[in-house]
């Protein structure tokens, strides 16, 4: 069976299941080079379609994940208990009206282009619609390594739904609860980011990484006042210090938060969104004892609340979708189809699930570059660690493109660990204003040296979505990789996942003794990872890197 799977809206993306197996998968902004494009993604359906061997009058089912609309099964008696405990809040009722009215309005056109799509294909009754957070757990628990999980979603909203809990096995699915997209820890995370001056919805990993340059205890009150959790539930105060939206800020929040540092105010938002999200589990996980939990929704790419989920009691290991804000409903909304059909879970192995280039486009694209020298290498590897070893820095360009925001050393840029000012010259480079460290790569059967509490069935250290506080080992090894509160947010490479870089990551410790890697992402600040030849050797063109390792081939600027 075929099943193509799409999302519409925020990353828009598509994907494709062919005979159980998730075949590709991509996210519309890698074509179109628009940062998070939200259009119709028809390059990813085309992409997926061309990587299936398969046309479109081949689907079997066309699945959605984006928006299914409003289901009073789902979300009747949520709303009713919510609306009649705001009753005596005028304010918050009619903040409630207005979230309500922004968002029938603001997602009936996504709905109506999917249906034009499917209608104009006349796919007819082959159209399934998925909740948007039931998609988020689906696409958690289809590819997660468990058989019974605690599902959480937590986004900023979608469906009128801005959190899930749930118990999933192989052939059940059971809501436990459903928060209403007033009560948001995404909107409270995403105002945060606003207040302090970055665009909400894009740049909350720059608050994270703030955050641990802060003291929390001063403006923790003025979090709890916001929005907080109650008997595993969560309740926003609506009013003058919270609203479910990135704008209509009081002039009272405003005037506090302009007289705090912002690396206190986000170090309170840091750490009250960890209490909330550890609240829940902990709620959660003691009322069903189940002792492995999966996450999905773009709160989740909040590495520090998923190590926090991690060292919890009650939780024995947790699975992170790795695409898992919206660009993973088109996952979501297949898996959830199989599922609901008595399908087995979805069969994947890694998130390579992009376009892949042969030599002869490499070649001929490089060829096309009169600024660049290049030779077909008979070693890459040996070429790769010889130009770290005189610090240059290298892009690496290699294999499927990944899916997911995380670049997974198949579209990286990749350096030395020992110099720390690394983050300060190397984002200048890649014009990026970040506070976190840059993330370290390295083989698994180095992970127990160099992380507290590491285990082999660490599945979610796979892709980069969650940290770890580091070994004195890893401090003193891999300096430039460690942030200031002695964490990571490592990529660990197991043999049967890259070949490639697990060999250049075996060699390279060989050759030093040095553990890790620099894995950063091969994009500059506001522009998608690069997904062509021609994208990656513009930034050698241009100086973002020193060196071009690109399929056989390596690639340095005609200049030098």
């Amino acid at each position: 069976m075929n099943i193509l799977g799409i999302a519409n809206d925020e990353t828009a993306s598509a994907c494709l299941i062919k005979g159980g197996e998730l075949v590709a998968a991509a996210s519309e902004e890698r074509f179109t080079r628009i940062k998070m494009d939200s259009s119709w993604p028809q390059h990813s359906i085309d992409y997926c379609l061309k990587a299936g061997d398969i046309s479109l009058e081949d689907v079997n089912i066309i699945a959605y994940g984006w928006s299914a609309g409003f289901d009073a099964e789902r979300h009747l008696l949520t709303y009713f208990d919510r609306i009649a405990a705001e009753a005596q809040n005028k304010t918050g009722l009619d903040v409630f009206r207005e979230r309500i009215s922004i968002e029938i309005e603001r997602d009936a056109p996504k709905r109506d282009e999917f249906a034009k799509f499917a209608r104009d294909n006349n796919f007819g009754d082959r159209v399934v619609y998925i909740d948007h957070h039931d998609s988020h757990a689906y696409s958690a628990y289809c590819c997660a390594p468990f058989d019974e999980a605690l599902v959480l979603t937590c986004d900023g909203r979608g469906d009128f739904t801005s959190l899930t809990a749930s118990v999933f096995t192989r052939d059940s699915h059971s809501v436990l609860y459903r928060a209403p997209s007033i009560d948001s820890l995404g909107f409270f995370y995403g105002r945060i980011t606003k207040l302090l001056g970055f665009v909400p919805h894009r740049h909350e990993g720059k608050i994270t990484g703030l955050a641990a340059r802060g003291n929390p205890n001063k403006l923790l009150p003025l979090m709890k006042k916001m929005i907080d959790v109650e008997d595993g539930r969560i309740v926003a105060h609506l009013g003058d210090y919270f609203r479910p939206f990135y704008s209509n800020f009081s002039d009272e929040l405003q005037s506090i938060v302009a007289a705090n540092s912002k690396e206190d105010v986000a170090a309170a938002a840091q750490l009250h969104l960890e209490q909330c999200v550890s609240a829940l589990v902990e709620y959660y996980t003691q009322k069903t004892r189940i002792r492995n939990v999966c996450l999905a929704g773009g709160v989740f790419a909040n590495v520090r609340v998923n190590q926090c989920i991690m060292e919890i009691d009650g939780v024995d290991n947790i699975f992170v979708q790795p695409q898992m804000g919206d660009g993973g409903l088109c996952v979501g909304a297949v898996a959830g189809f199989l599922h609901q059909n008595g399908k087995p879970k979805i069969n994947w192995r890694n998130m390579y699930l992009g376009p892949s280039y042969a030599d002869e486009e490499i070649s001929g694209a490089l060829s096309a570059e009169p600024q660049i020298d290049f030779i077909k290498s008979e070693d890459v590897i040996s070429d790769a660690l010889d130009a770290i070893a005189r610090s240059e820095v290298v892009g690496l360009f290699q294999g499927r493109m990944e899916f997911g925001p995380r670049a997974l050393c198949n579209r990286s840029i990749i350096y030395h660990c020992r110099d720390v000012e690394v983050n300060d010259w190397l984002n200048k480079r890649m014009v990026r204003t970040e506070f976190m460290p840059f993330a370290p790569v390295l083989m698994s059967e180095l992970a127990e040296r160099c992380f507290v509490d590491w285990k082999q069935d660490h599945v979610a250290s796979r892709f980069m979505t969650v940290t770890y506080q580091c070994t004195d080992f890893m401090k003193q090894a891999s300096p430039a990789v460690v942030h200031v509160d002695g964490t990571a947010r490592p990529q660990v490479v197991f043999e049967e996942d890259n070949p490639f870089m697990h060999s250049l990551l075996g060699r390279y410790f060989e050759r030093t003794g040095e553990p890790a890697l620099i894995n950063t992402s091969f994009n500059r600040h506001e522009e998608p990872i690069v997904a062509s030849p021609v994208e990656a050797i513009d930034a050698l063109r241009t100086g973002m890197i020193d060196v071009l390792v690109i399929g056989n081939f390596v690639a340095r600027r005609a200049s030098e």
